[in-house]
């Protein structure tokens, strides 16, 4: 890991409205084995020690906004009690894209060199004794597919919407994959693919439509929120500053993950399922009922095929809280601080070393 990028700064931020935390910054420049320049932001609580450390992994074309956000931040509400994060960008996304230009040339780049490269860093810069993996949408597939290699330096897994049959339970996004698979069949082998695709771009568009797109009226099953479920200026935030780009081949892999319905790999048709059957750590699957980017059904599967004897499945739905869910509002809609919130963090508590 190179030192030259790590800077601490005293911060203040908000956790939730009115509610705010201070603690210590530091930004770390983490080099991978295939020489790719990554970046991670740690937070340490000030004048406390930290109970335990929750590494946080965005998803599909996101980056470190899923977790903090102007006006509600999950991040700062597990500083605020008593948890050191570290906030990670993997390859082609946020600051890490902005120090090297560099995009994922595959799903594996995650799995081989960017999540070992950032858990090392981790545990040669973190001073507690215990490291939590919180992932959301892909970044809590990426945790499925590592099996039994970080074993000892995870103690437990959250996966926030993390599909394993992608598309599973969304006939439109099933559809969509199936289309995607055949243009790209259609399409001449000499014709060179894009090396970026534009998430931001579609959240650029998304802000002008959110008159339709977060109206209860509204019926088409692709956006990521449940209608009303979050403030405006927060649902704005998250989709201008919190919608990335990722490399064109992982959106291959997605259709083609999509298609199947089967979590392969593109190239060597490595099978998935028989790593996450490797998976003892504990593990919490956190689905929203009204999530129609990931289902319970594309969820469900990962669930029945962990092999953990501490797993969990909890969705949040409107007969318990006061709300439907979506994908993104689990973690920065106006009712998650009342109930996500304060569910992991006690699932986390449970699992704490005495």
């Amino acid at each position: 890991m190179e030192d030259r990028m790590a800077n601490k700064k005293r911060i203040t931020e908000v956790v939730d409205n009115k509610w705010t935390v201070g603690f210590y910054r530091f930004l770390h420049e983490v080099t991978t084995d295939d020489g790719s320049s990554l970046v991670m932001t740690q937070k340490i609580p000030i004048d406390r020690q930290p109970v335990a450390t929750v590494m946080l992994v965005h998803g599909l074309g996101q980056n470190r906004y899923t977790w903090n956000l102007s006006g509600r931040s999950l991040e700062n509400f597990l500083i605020a009690n008593g948890f050191e994060t570290y906030n990670v960008e993997l390859r082609g996304h946020g600051l890490s894209r902005a120090i090297s230009g560099n995009y994922p040339n595959r799903f594996r780049t995650y799995l081989e060199y960017d999540l070992p490269a950032f858990i090392h860093a981790i545990r040669n810069t973190s001073k507690t004794d215990q490291l939590f993996y919180m992932g959301h949408s892909l970044g809590a597939t990426i945790s499925y597919c590592i099996g039994d290699r970080f074993q000892k330096e995870l103690s437990g897994i959250i996966s926030i919407g993390g599909p394993f049959h992608m598309a599973k339970g969304n006939f439109l996004l099933k559809n969509i994959a199936r289309a995607g698979v055949a243009i790209e069949k259609l399409m001449p082998f000499s014709l060179p693919y894009p090396k970026a695709f534009y998430i931001d771009y579609i959240g650029a568009v998304a802000k002008t439509g959110l008159f339709i797109m977060d109206s209860p009226l509204y019926r088409i099953p692709l956006q990521v929120w449940y209608p009303g479920s979050m403030e405006r200026d927060i649902l704005e935030e998250r989709i201008t500053k919190g919608f990335d780009r990722t490399g064109m081949n992982v959106v291959r892999f997605m259709f083609k993950w999509g298609a199947k319905g089967k979590l392969r790999s593109m190239y060597d048709d490595t099978d998935y399922e028989k790593r996450i059957r490797k998976l003892k750590q504990p593990i919490l699957f956190i689905v929203g009922d009204k999530d129609c980017a990931v289902p319970l059904e594309a969820v469900q599967a990962a669930y029945d095929l962990a092999g953990s004897k501490d797993k969990t499945i909890k969705i949040f739905d409107r007969q318990s809280t006061p709300t439907h869910w979506g994908h993104i509002d689990l973690i920065s809609g106006r009712h998650a601080p009342g109930y996500v919130w304060p569910y992991t963090l006690k699932w986390l508590q449970k699992r704490l070393s005495a």
